[in-house]
């Protein structure tokens, strides 16, 4: 069944779900709000912009982001910081998250980060790096 037949059967569902993929799309094309993050830190929130962050490591309930000129420690799940850091980064090991803008190389088992760092990689996640890699230095 194509999509917009399936639009027209599901009525009020169908469309509420194309107004929030075309938003969604509105807010990707807006490079400003997609390159800052939203961190809520003790009583306050601070904004970064993404391109600074290197990497992501959980320690249990906190999560320290890596940034070019620091770490920032905030608690949060790998999945929500996951998806609100979006294209560019991705999920390597279950307690990293790296920007495919710091890496410098990789293997099989550790990826270096712009910085020097070692960052784990599982042996279940190298092929899908691998492509994700290839593909944002297409778009690049």
């Amino acid at each position: 069944m194509d999509k917009e037949a399936y639009s027209n059967d599901e009525g009020k569902t169908g469309s509420a779900f194309a107004a929030a993929k075309k938003e969604d799309g509105k807010k990707n094309n807006n490079d400003t709000d997609n390159k800052m993050l939203l961190l809520k830190i003790k009583s306050r929130n601070i904004t970064v912009n993404k391109d600074n962050i290197m990497y992501v490591e959980s320690h249990r309930r906190k999560k320290e982001i890596h940034m070019t000129d620091g770490v920032i420690e905030i608690y949060s799940t790998m999945d929500e910081l996951n998806y609100r850091l979006g294209n560019g980064f991705y999920q390597c090991h279950r307690g990293y998250i790296v920007n495919m803008a710091h890496v410098r190389k990789y293997s099989c088992d550790s990826i270096t980060i712009s910085s020097g760092e070692l960052v784990y990689m599982s042996k279940e996640k190298y092929n899908g790096f691998k492509n994700s890699y290839n593909l944002y230095l297409g778009s690049i």
